[in-house]
């Protein structure tokens, strides 16, 4: 045992070359600064978290609430700055620790904005703040470094990606995506007929092409991407396939754009054609003797804090996804379990109805709450899969109810009714239940969810 650490601990300190990560880090300060500039375009601090009546917590994280209005959009635009220093390498560890702690801050102030591939960037962020990779192209004020890192640098960037990838192809081993088709095929029959890709997928060759393609790719990413033999010729279909996911889905962004630049994590810089003029193989970088890389300074040998923290963050990334399947509700129709876990785009539902309404029992009356004046689109999304949300969302109702209008003892109802991964419509919740007294607690099982049809 203590042989195979030794070998995986010389693999890891092994020198390699740190133009590759560097183009990855100018290719990620890129595309967020890109990315902070259109939070800042569209509206988010306000649009998000100020003209709704209400922000859905995460469990255990209600502590977590909006600045003021313009402290929030200050620390949008500090965050641009921290995506150019990014770039350009300029102060970039504290750079991408404080843009992976202001992202997440407000990421988790409302489950609406919930995406994978956001959390994905701030977990890039926060991973690229322990590595060198400003070693190249940078404008750092500093004696410059040798060309030469640590191979563990460039490896933790792409075993995140890779979980990304394997995790999502996990996602998919249900009966809906390999026997049904779905949300394939749903998504597909959406697709507009004069679509670019319509001649392409809009048949039932292209529903079991997405279909199995799109989970091949996933499940078999560590060994086309990290076999060097068929990594050439495998980043074809990977290209193909996020393209593709660009042009069918409207609500990914740049994710599919950040993931086919970023596939250069994979590559060493003489595989690189458009870098090789640059790239000169530094003198005594042949593989070493164990003993001689186990005694590196600590250019190569990261200090023990930063061991001890990516050994706790990988084991966090590897175990936390599966925290859904000990849960006593279903996984992906309750959302319960299903954030953080990379269960990318398993499921869609169409809304047929969402209407809430507050009976007043001493005057036997009903009112119906205008629900569009209260919370915006990407919040009613989340009320269509998230119980736990229209359980906080009908809390609210209850006391607006019971202050502002005086009523008594108010109940509330929900009536949300929705197709799910192509099924007939349904009520999600039993629309009977008085939503501001429900239980929601994620250990328990949500009898007033109805279950998903056969």
């Amino acid at each position: 045992m203590k042989r195979l650490l030794d070998q995986a601990k010389t693999w890891l300190c092994f020198e390699v070359d740190a133009r590759v990560l560097s183009l990855f880090r100018i290719v990620y300060g890129l595309f967020m600064t890109y990315e902070m500039i259109d939070y800042i375009r569209i509206g988010l601090v306000r649009n998000m978290f100020f003209l709704p009546a209400i922000n859905f917590k995460y469990e255990y994280l209600y502590w977590i609430k909006p600045l003021p209005e313009s402290w929030m959009n200050i620390l949008l635009y500090v965050m641009v700055g921290c995506a150019v220093l990014i770039t350009f390498g300029v102060l970039f560890k504290w750079a991408c620790r404080f843009f992976a702690l202001g992202y997440a801050y407000i990421f988790l102030i409302d489950k609406g904005i919930y995406n994978n591939h956001i959390y994905l960037f701030i977990l890039l962020a926060v991973l690229l703040s322990v590595t060198d990779a400003d070693q190249w192209l940078s404008l750092r004020r500093r004696k410059p470094l040798s060309n030469l890192i640590p191979r563990w640098q460039p490896f933790i960037i792409q075993a995140q990606i890779i979980i990304v990838y394997f995790y999502g192809g996990i996602a998919k081993i249900t009966y809906d995506w390999l026997v049904r088709g779905e949300p394939v095929r749903t998504l597909l029959s959406r697709m507009p007929a004069d679509h670019i890709l319509a001649p392409i997928y809009k048949n039932e060759f292209g529903v079991h092409t997405l279909t199995y393609v799109g989970f091949l790719i996933d499940i078999a990413a560590p060994l086309l991407l990290w076999y060097k033999p068929i990594r050439n010729w495998a980043i074809i279909p990977f290209v193909i396939f996020h393209f593709s996911n660009s042009r069918i889905f409207s609500d990914i962004g740049i994710f599919p754009y950040i993931m086919m630049i970023g596939l250069i994590i994979y590559f060493e810089t003489e595989e690189l054609p458009f870098i090789r003029k640059w790239f000169k193989k530094a003198p005594g970088t042949g593989l070493e003797s164990e003993v001689e890389i186990l005694n590196k300074p600590e250019k190569l040998r990261a200090s023990n804090w930063v061991y001890g923290f990516l050994v706790a963050y990988f084991a966090f990334q590897l175990l936390f996804p599966f925290r859904g399947h000990f849960f006593p509700n279903d996984l992906d129709w309750t959302t319960i379990g299903n954030r953080f876990s990379w269960r990318m785009k398993v499921d869609t539902r169409q809304v047929d109805e969402m209407s809430f309404s507050v009976f007043d029992p001493a005057r036997d009356t009903t009112y119906l709450v205008d629900i569009r004046t209260m919370i915006n689109e990407m919040q009613m999304l989340n009320l269509s899969m998230d119980p736990r949300s229209i359980a906080d969302f009908g809390s609210l109702l209850h006391n607006i109810a019971a202050t502002k209008g005086g009523i008594v003892n108010p109940v509330v109802n929900a009536r949300i009714r929705v197709r799910y991964n192509g099924r007939p419509s349904q009520y999600f919740i039993e629309p009977s239940t008085d939503i501001s007294r429900a239980p929601h607690h994620f250990y328990q099982k949500l009898d007033w969810v109805n279950p998903v049809l056969d």
